[in-house]
């Protein structure tokens, strides 16, 4: 899991970058409108949201398990141990770095291959990628409610189908490369279509209920500012933490439909920011004062740990 002289540059350019970027957006902030807005904030809004934040990482808990029910000695706690471990490494690694911890832990806890650890990896976040895509388009569209609800089933149905076919085409695709048998590695399965789309629903609306309450906008503009920072989270180039690009993609939803000054934006999107990596990290700490991500997930009955089919 080391890095490359050029991967730890790149690295360092771009947490510099998201620094001077920070501190220069921060600099034209009304500090103590900010605090007002976030003073606004019921404790209990506070309070529900992080609880919606833990329970998305429990339906990613949840879909990890489906993943590999078949293959590996993975309970509730198990499963929601390595989800919050990894996806405490994604924020706070640079680059998108921390995204190699879900292969390791796989590999030395469960006997996973590396090749098939990898490919797991790559299955699940080509989910999210079309999931979230297709909420937002859905969401960013000029309709009316009830319209934008009923293009996000039919983009929920749409990916749902053309996934699995496009997923096939890229393992033939990889096979090819590396002149090997076709990976039988099969698409996500139903029950995991309905952690990742509930997953990100959750997600969206946990961050954009205090968001409303900080913002003279209504709870639409306010989704448009959390599935903003969502998509800018999912950008390679990140910095630890994701400062800057979070807060930045936050900015860009809210703007989309609103003619709020991005000075007024900036504090709250921090403010949630904040609040996602709290939940994010203190869920992780939790999980490891507990031993529950780093417990053994192989089989008890010693069978051969090998790709879910």
């Amino acid at each position: 899991m080391k890095q490359s002289p050029k991967k730890m540059w790149a690295s360092v350019g771009v947490t510099l970058a998201a620094i001077a970027i920070m501190v220069w957006m921060l600099r034209a902030v009304d500090w103590p409108a900010a605090i007002a807005a976030w003073e606004r904030v019921p404790f209990y809004i506070w309070l529900v949201s992080a609880l919606g934040l833990a329970a998305s990482h429990l339906l990613r808990a949840g879909r990890v398990r489906v993943e590999w029910r078949d293959t590996l000695n993975m309970g509730w706690r198990e499963a929601w141990g390595l989800m919050v471990r990894h996806s405490a490494w994604v924020v706070l690694v640079p680059m998108r770095g921390g995204e190699a911890i879900y292969v390791w832990v796989l590999h030395r806890q469960g006997g996973i291959s590396l090749r098939d650890a990898s490919i797991s990896l790559l299955r699940l976040r080509v989910q999210d990628m079309a999931v979230l895509g297709g909420l937002s388009v859905a969401l960013f569209a000029p309709f009316s409610f009830e319209i934008s609800l009923a293009l996000a089933v039919v983009m929920m149905a749409l990916v749902i189908w053309i996934l699995p076919l496009s997923w096939k085409w890229l393992m033939y695709r990889m096979s090819r490369k590396e002149g090997a048998a076709p990976f039988q590695a099969p698409p996500p399965a139903w029950e995991s279509w309905i952690y990742a789309i509930s997953n990100w629903i959750l997600k969206a609306c946990a961050i954009a209920w205090p968001l409303w309450i900080m913002l003279p906008v209504d709870f639409r503009t306010a989704l448009h500012g959390s599935v903003g920072g969502e998509l800018a989270a999912t950008l390679p180039l990140q910095p630890p933490a994701g400062f800057g690009p979070y807060e930045g993609g936050v900015i860009f939803g809210i703007q989309w439909t609103s003619t709020l000054p991005w000075q007024d934006i900036a504090a709250t999107a921090l403010a949630v920011h904040l609040l996602a990596l709290a939940v994010t990290v203190g869920s992780a700490t939790v999980a490891r004062i507990l031993g529950w991500s780093q417990k053994s997930l192989h089989r008890l009955d010693g069978a051969q740990a090998t790709f879910p089919q």
